[in-house]
């Protein structure tokens, strides 16, 4: 029977995990259960032959992480990755495969008549702090799944609807009679770890032509999804599937323990059952006596009618409130950012007095880093917090991708946002000092670009009426300038605002921010970074990969300068770069040397003295055109 049809017709019970159980089984925990395919065979034919006998009648291969990402992380002295990851997805087909035909064939009281479906497994493949093209990992596998015959494709565990639905387009492009189903993950508060609510993945996956059912399976327990399936609406008849997890997992003596709770497991599964749910099965945690305990109950069954809701009212988008930054910005008027270093120390007091001298210079917002050079400092969201109640100045803390993890950045951006923080720099975060590699290890759950397709997606779900505005850092010379084009606009698509760009000293680089905005419509804040010795200038020219330092800028400076003497030069090239770059820059973007924001004053009077002057000239040519 096709799968459609029997879904029309009954509720489908699928298996439960794999993983878990076989490390249950076995006793082997951080194992690749996908290597067994090839290694220990017998014991997958033997999981997927128990789950069948309890009831289960859509069996997934043993292939949720055969992607040759994770494959290559394998030791595999004896065998070339690709082939690795065709043997093991074909092995992977045959044994859920031979498994189906051999229970249907066995000659007892208890044969099997039903149908037996087989999926394709396919989990989410992680990606690095690399900007790589995850894609092409994901159709390796879909290219040998077709191979091997399948027609049903389970997509499981995702954290966002984009990528299924890619994967999805890919599958039905190769072969257009297939199947597929796309589950995704949640945590206990109702979200993926991409920030996306449940309604909103219902939503967007009920609208894709190429996703067949939808559902949820790991992260949460059955208690959980029960809640947040009551809550939402279903919006049109397109199957649903519910598989969670048997619990949540805890340590016992080294080793990751779910809680035994079969019966309760099954009655809870009645609730979801009720709401209209078609595929049901488990997923971490859950055994074969789980899937007994829910086709004991609802093998056969046929599926309760969904509650659709169509919601007729129009969705009226309302406006969004701006930073005064941001409007300022977006009105087209010049705006002036000073970032200034968090201590080292808990003696902030360099810091506080430097934002209050910035305030009285009508500076628009002051940036502050997170731990520049992999060095560590005061939290820049905490200092920044500490600088908008103490002084009333507009902060902006620098996030950096490289120290924090999903749960992290998220609570972050969420303690950030309570504490009325609504402008942040986005950064992947300079790399930890190899010296350092063994004692510190860098993170990078997201790069710059994902995390800010994270903070966008929890813009719309939880900050839509008052967003946080974020921008992105912009270095000029870090290669080709069709390279740095092309990477500013998965930022802006991102949904990226501005950009911040790295001290600029050539007239090359001030080119090439007029080659930039000639070609991207996106405000650049044109960054400008006094050298205030010729010490420094030699460091920051040798030592700063990134920056480039002209000999002449250099050459202005002597070894014997007296710090008057270095000061009027840093403030007069400075100026000259500031006057250059007037006509490109959106706005001025002043890092400030070793706290000298004495420096930065001077500079940001001479600022405004040519805006002065350019007023001036514009009200000028406006009085002779009425005349």
């Amino acid at each position: 029977m096709d799968i459609r049809r029997f879904l029309q017709e009954k509720i489908l019970i699928a298996d439960g995990a794999m993983g878990t159980y076989y490390d249950s089984l076995y006793g082997k925990q951080n194992f690749l259960v996908e290597e067994a395919n090839l290694t220990n065979p017998q014991a997958i034919l033997d999981i997927h032959k128990k789950y069948i006998e309890s009831g289960a009648r859509l069996i997934r291969t043993n292939t949720f992480a055969a992607n040759l990402k994770m494959i290559e992380q394998m030791d595999l002295l004896f065998m070339d990755p690709r082939r690795y990851q065709e043997e093991s997805i074909k092995a992977a087909y045959q044994l859920a495969k031979r498994a189906a035909l051999e229970m249907k064939s066995q000659e007892t009281e208890n044969r099997i008549e039903d149908d037996i479906f087989i999926a394709a497994d396919i989990g989410p493949i992680p990606l690095g702090e690399e900007d790589e093209d995850i894609f092409s990992f994901y159709k390796d596998m879909v290219d040998i799944f077709i191979d091997c015959g399948a027609e049903i494709f389970v997509l499981e565990t995702f954290p966002e609807v984009a990528i299924v639905k890619k994967i999805a387009n890919y599958i039905k492009e190769k072969k257009g009679e297939s199947f597929v189903i796309a589950q995704f993950a949640l945590n206990p508060t109702g979200y993926t770890q991409m920030g996306l609510s449940v309604q909103r993945i219902m939503k967007e996956a009920d609208s894709a032509a190429s996703i067949d059912v939808y559902g949820f399976n790991c992260g949460v327990g059955i208690t959980h999804l029960q809640k947040f399936l009551k809550k939402e609406k279903f919006y049109s008849e397109k199957f649903i599937a519910a598989m969670p997890n048997c619990g949540y997992p805890h340590m016992v003596r080294g080793k990751i323990i779910y809680s035994d709770s079969v019966a309760y497991y099954g009655k809870e599964m009645e609730a979801i059952i009720n709401l209209g749910v078609n595929i049901i099965g488990g997923c971490c945690g859950t055994t074969p006596a789980y899937i007994r305990e829910i086709s004991k109950r609802f093998l056969g069954m046929t599926p309760r009618k969904k509650k659709i809701e169509v919601d007729e009212r129009r969705e009226t988008k309302k406006a969004q409130i701006l930073p005064a930054f941001m409007e300022k910005l977006m009105a087209g008027e010049k705006v002036i950012a000073v970032e200034l270093d968090p201590p080292f120390t808990a003696d902030d007091r360099r810091l506080m007095e430097g934002c209050y001298q910035m305030k009285a210079k009508d500076v628009d917002i002051v940036t502050v880093a997170d731990s520049p050079l992999a060095r560590s400092r005061a939290d820049s969201l905490l200092c920044s917090v500490k600088i908008m109640q103490e002084t009333g100045m507009v902060a902006m803390p620098h996030i950096a991708c490289r120290d924090r993890n999903r749960i992290s950045m998220r609570s972050a951006i969420l303690g950030g946002y309570l504490n009325e923080i609504r402008n942040i720099l986005i950064v992947t975060g300079d790399p930890i000092d190899r010296s350092q590699r063994d004692i510190t290890k860098k993170v990078f759950d997201f790069n710059s670009i994902q995390f800010m397709e994270y903070v966008k997606q929890m813009n719309e779900e939880l900050f839509c009426e008052e967003p946080i505005f974020y921008g992105g850092a912009l270095n000029q010379n870090n290669g080709k300038l069709e390279f740095i084009i092309k990477r500013m606009q998965k930022k802006m698509d991102a949904g990226a605002s501005y950009f911040l760009t790295q001290p600029i000293y050539s007239d090359e680089d001030i080119e090439k921010m007029r080659e930039i905005k000639r070609k991207l419509h996106t405000k650049i804040l044109c960054g400008i970074m006094p050298l205030v010795s010729y010490r420094n200038a030699i460091f920051i020219q040798n030592e700063m990969p990134g920056i480039i330092v002209p000999d002449e800028i250099v050459q202005s400076y002597r070894p014997d300068m007296t710090r008057e003497e270095a000061t009027r030069m840093a403030i007069k090239i400075s100026c000259d770069i500031v006057e250059k770059l007037y006509d490109v820059a959106d706005g001025f973007y002043f890092m400030t040397p070793f706290h000298r924001v004495d420096i930065i004053r001077e500079i940001i009077g001479y600022l405004r003295k040519i805006e002065s002057e350019k007023n001036k000239k514009l009200e000028a040519e406006r009085i002779r055109e009425n005349d």
